[in-house]
């Protein structure tokens, strides 16, 4: 460790003085310095690029506009995002989703078990911080300015953990002048939403906005017809945002921000009628850029917050697919997780002579959570209590700049990076024996460099290439969260490693016209992957020292855990495409392949190598069209279509194909009115996002415990948007 934290200090001593050494090259000493006259300083916002432009980094970007988001016939964020090349998430809405199960994945990294994908809001991250998944009903898509995408490890030089898969960052809205708007919609399954914003221009100085929403549905009912009985539901879900922001710009060289939120969610009969789900968060961010002038600043972003997940699961009783008329199920479990965390990030930003978008910095966040977890085996009997308790701590040293050559048409960008992990202060106690674990503290360093080049070779042609290594930490409950069902517990594993990772892409950009094209080839080695493997399958001697310590009774013979399984490989093809065919149509298109396999096991019988990992479909397809006959008129179309998956890496759950059709239309007959409609899955296609699980790897038998689940239907939305 010791040698790492040293490798990290001399190479940013090094990139340090990268900057002098240049000016000094730049600046003849002879030559008295010519006065700088004022410059009117462009407005900084947090990007995913923390303030570099997406166009001109050495890796695979994407950017949406308001007005792209806006056009999208999506309603609901993540589905937006689902319809972004490489990006993959569920298509099952949010709402209609178990907190727990809700994945994000760039080429790959990611899945319900082992999330590498980081996604924020307005630069702070939104991941759960007990299970990293994303609740995406805390944005509204009215309240997105842009979505920024950067795809691949090439991103975690400037932001470290979970960025293995790449970056995904929200930004919201920012008040322009004194205004109200409102926005209303409804549509199947009761699903409605109502939006209002208000916004305030103070003075040239200061702007304060304020927004609330509110959506709700009835949803769909998840269960295929045939399987269904009484007590298998539509989801019922709701959502409340409450955000506030503040801008003060005293002077053209400071920017200032603080803005703070507070979301809850809601889930009934999420499958079963008697099950629920809750998950609130609330934040307050600090904010800020210091211009020292048009070529330097510093820069920082700070926020405080917390939240609660809450889930009551239930039992199938004796329901099975073979007897779907049973109606004795039974509340299995019931969670409540608060948690709190910190974070905040302060780097300089600098330009000197042929050394440019130089960035060098510190990062800190600080997770804390308590786990209060009851599990029930009957209606009648007593429940197991766990209590678990654990914090994290990660810290990042980074730096990053890039060379101009003036000989040729040459960019070389160096990033370095030093991550600091701590597990700490963790025990979990099984309530009913008094028996309390302790954890014992736990500690990762790791020195993660990249190297990127751009070469422009015509007009028209961009040559890239990235090399990198990153890092990614075990999440809190991979190590702490203990569950006991039937006879299978889940156990606890403080000694998991954090995930490191070497990736190398290559690619390039070609604009010509109204016309642009883009194609990627990447390959990432992943060491220490971690997976949730079943360590004990009714093996009562295996599992003795699991459930001894753990202070259970002997009944419990199968035992699952996450591990480190072993070395992993995602390798693939990323093509993305744009055209402004017509002055009013415009086209788009992306295409991307995803290999990801183990190439090596610790888990043989268990964890195979050279087969697909779960939740990464080998390929998928995305379209789109917008169409303005008018410019007041617009439509819409997008497509999305994927192969048959398997959703876990013991290929025993293998989801459907679909290609899905969304069209939308928006109408402003006046300039501060607009009228919009849209309809998901046009065709009504009928697939399983979750699908039949097999009793052995690609087996030909269907287990008949586990219930599978649709797709959305067809989904018609209409709504006005005004404007004051």
């Amino acid at each position: 460790m010791l040698s790492v934290r040293a490798a990290t200090f001399a190479a940013f001593a090094g990139l340090a003085l990268a900057p002098v050494l240049a000016k000094a090259q730049d600046t003849p000493s002879a030559t008295p310095p010519a006065t700088t006259p004022p410059v009117s300083l462009p407005p900084v916002t947090v990007s995913a690029g923390r303030g570099s432009d997406l166009e001109k980094l050495d890796v695979s970007t994407t950017a949406l506009t308001r007005a792209e988001v806006q056009a999208m016939p999506e309603t609901g964020v993540d589905q937006i995002v689902n319809r972004i090349p490489g990006i993959w998430t569920f298509t099952v809405p949010t709402g209609q989703l178990h907190p727990t199960g809700q994945p994000v994945s760039i080429r790959g990294f990611g899945s319900s078990t082992t999330i590498n994908t980081l996604v924020m809001v307005d630069g702070v991250p939104i991941n759960d911080p007990y299970f990293r998944t994303v609740d995406w009903s805390r944005i509204s898509k009215n309240s997105v300015e842009r979505i920024e995408v950067i795809r691949g490890g090439g991103a975690t030089s400037l932001w470290g953990n979970m960025a293995m898969g790449g970056v995904i960052n929200i930004v919201t809205r920012e008040p322009t002048k004194t205004g109200v708007a409102a926005d209303v919609s409804y549509g199947s399954y009761n699903t409605a939403n109502a939006e209002t914003a208000g916004t305030v221009k103070v003075n040239d100085s200061l702007k304060v906005g304020v927004g609330y929403n509110h959506a709700q549905s009835s949803g769909y009912n998840l269960t295929p017809a045939q399987y269904q009985n009484a007590n298998l539901v539509p989801t019922a879900s709701k959502a409340d945002n409450i955000d506030a922001a503040a801008y003060l710009t005293p002077n053209d060289s400071l920017k200032l921000l603080a803005k703070a939120y507070f979301h809850q969610a809601y889930e009934d009969g999420l499958v079963w009628n008697i099950a629920h789900n809750q998950w609130s968060s609330y934040r307050m961010q600090l904010g800020g850029t210091y211009q020292f002038d048009d070529k330097s600043s510093i820069n920082f972003n700070a926020w405080a917050g917390g939240g609660t997940f809450g889930t009551i699961n239930v039992a199938s009783g004796s329901y099975t697919l073979n007897n779907v008329s049973a109606t004795n199920q039974f509340v299995s479990q019931i969670e409540t997780a608060p948690n709190s965390d910190q974070g905040g990030s302060l780097f300089y930003q600098a330009e000197f002579g042929p050394v440019k978008d130089i960035k060098i910095g510190v990062d800190a966040h600080r997770i804390v959570i308590s786990d209060y977890n009851n599990l029930f085996a009957s209606a009648t009997s007593a429940p197991t209590s766990f209590i678990a308790n654990g914090e994290h701590r990660l810290e990042g040293l980074f730096g990053q700049g890039t060379y101009h050559f003036t000989d040729i048409p040459l960019d070389v960008t160096v990033g370095l990076r030093g991550d600091f992990y701590q597990a700490l202060n963790a025990n979990v106690l099984t309530v009913n024996s008094a028996t309390n674990v302790p954890v014992a503290n736990s500690s990762a360093s790791s020195f993660d460099p990249r190297i990127g080049l751009q070469f422009q070779m015509t007009d028209t042609v961009v040559l890239r290439a990235a090399a990198y290594r990153n890092f990614s930490s075990p999440g809190m409950n991979q190590m702490y969260r203990s569950f006991a069902s039937g006879t299978s517990y889940t156990a606890i594993n403080p000694n998991l490693q954090p995930m490191t990772n070497i990736g190398e892409e290559a690619g390039f950009d070609f604009k010509w016209r109204e016309f642009n094209l883009s194609a990627t080839i990447f390959n990432n080695n992943l060491d220490n992957f971690i997976d949730f493997v079943t360590v004990c399958n009714t093996n009562a001697a295996c599992a003795a020292p699991f459930i001894t310590a753990a202070g259970l009774s002997p009944s419990f013979t199968t035992v699952r855990q996450y591990n480190n399984v072993g070395s992993a490989v995602f390798q693939g093809i990323e093509i993305i495409g744009g055209w402004q065919a017509l002055k009013d149509l415009r086209l788009n298109a992306g295409f991307t392949t995803t290999r990801a396999y183990l190439t090596s096991t610790n888990y043989p019988a268990l964890e195979f190598t050279g087969v697909q990992l779960g939740q990464v479909p080998s390929w998928t397809v995305t379209a789109g069209a917008e169409w303005r006959p008018l410019p007041e008129l617009a439509f819409t179309a997008t497509l999305r279509s994927f192969p048959a998956y398997w959703n876990d890496t013991g290929h025993t759950q293998l989801n459907s194909a679909a290609t899905l059709i969304d069209l939308g239309v928006s109408y402003s007959p006046a300039k501060a009115v607009d009228i919009y409609g849209s309809i998901q899955n046009l065709t009504n296609a009928n697939y399983l996002a979750m699908g039949y699980t097999l009793t052995s790897f690609e087996g030909p038998t269907v287990s008949t415990t586990s219930i599978p689940a649709l797709g959305m239907p067809l989904t018609a939305i209409a709504g006005l948007r005004v404007r004051f």
